[in-house]
């Protein structure tokens, strides 16, 4: 029988979480119409060993990559090449996916022919101990058609969405390698492609949260900052590109945008390093949002450290922000100190 579902494993040192991830997938009901693709980013802990056990006990289901480190968008490519299933999807390896949902999705997808599918996720918050399941209005039933209605952008996350292998092919998706979180880029250009979307009731993606080593973590984000203006970059390269977009592109674009700018702006104004060529970008991301004008940009602006809406001062005016920036350099230091 042929794949119904290929998915992407991107697992860099995941030894603690990878049985986890894979053991959620495991289930008799779907091994044979399940394609699995573990892509070990050149680990340097036991999760390729972990992975190719996997492969020995499950060969049918099971495909192991083992790659030099190239990051996510190196794993999801490598996965692309080489998969078979009607449809594609990501699932990271320190996350997994309820197994009943599992079931339920895949019977769905033998029966549907659509660009995209949109299902919920549920959060699991490490250090509270408790979990977010998405709540929404939206009726999850039947399919959205995406020249005509409005996609729910609550939903605009990598967590959410699977694709055709036909549309992804079709547009020659692949993703910037080298750097971290191109799943915005996942979420940005295939979704804007498509020309419909299923709704599936079922809240097939567990995401774990709270660790001080993910990507999300201020920490993390700090070091990783050019990576997010990077990311900025190839949205707002593909936005003024060719691709036949849908109707809702404007939309996903700006929103899209948005959130790399709540991240992006406040991480790099603090670091107290002026750079010509992240200002031009992070403005051009704005300028963008402003003109497109489907979300607002009133989340990035309202940043403030000791009452100062520091980003404004930034943007509306480089010399208000240089007569305060050495404000924020003391109390960098002695939060140092």
């Amino acid at each position: 029988m042929s794949k119904v579902l290929s998915v992407c494993v991107p697992s860099y040192n995941m030894e603690k979480y990878l049985n986890r991830c894979i053991d959620s997938f495991l289930l008799p009901e779907v091994l044979d119409r399940l394609e699995l693709i573990i892509v070990n980013d050149g680990s340097t802990d036991k999760t390729l060993s972990i992975a190719n056990d996997y492969k020995a006990r499950y060969p049918q289901t099971i495909v192991v990559i083992d790659k030099p480190n190239g990051h996510y968008g190196s794993c999801v490519n490598a996965s692309l090449k080489i998969a078979t299933g009607k449809y594609f999807r990501i699932v990271d390896a320190d996350d997994w996916v309820d197994s009943d949902a599992l079931v339920t999705f895949i019977n769905k997808l033998e029966t549907i022919d659509v660009d995209c599918v949109c299902t919920k996720r549920t959060v699991h918050n490490f250090n509270e101990n408790k979990l977010i399941e998405d709540i929404s209005d939206i009726k999850f039933e039947g399919c959205l058609d995406l020249n005509r209605d409005i996609f729910p952008v609550q939903f605009l996350r990598m967590h959410n969405l699977t694709f055709s292998v036909s549309l992804l092919q079709r547009i020659n998706y692949t993703q910037t390698e080298g750097i971290c979180y191109t799943d915005t880029e996942y979420t940005y250009t295939p979704l804007s492609c498509s020309h419909n979307m299923a709704m599936v009731d079922v809240s097939l993606y567990q995401y774990f949260v709270g660790r001080g080593d993910q990507s999300m973590s201020q920490g993390v984000l700090k070091k990783n900052m050019v990576h997010l203006v990077r990311v900025l970059r190839s949205v707002q390269r593909d936005h003024q590109g060719g691709f036949p977009f849908n109707d809702n592109e404007q939309l996903i674009c700006s929103t899209l945008l948005s959130r790399l700018l709540y991240l992006v702006v406040p991480v790099y104004l603090l670091q107290y390093k002026r750079d010509v060529e992240i200002d031009e970008t992070l403005r051009k991301a704005i300028a963008t949002v402003n003109v497109l004008g489907k979300v607002t940009l009133s989340g990035v602006f309202s940043n403030r450290i000791i009452g100062i809406p520091y980003v404004s001062c930034w943007y509306y005016n480089v010399k208000l922000f240089n007569s305060v920036s050495p404000i924020f350099r003391l109390l960098k230091k002695i939060r140092r100190d």
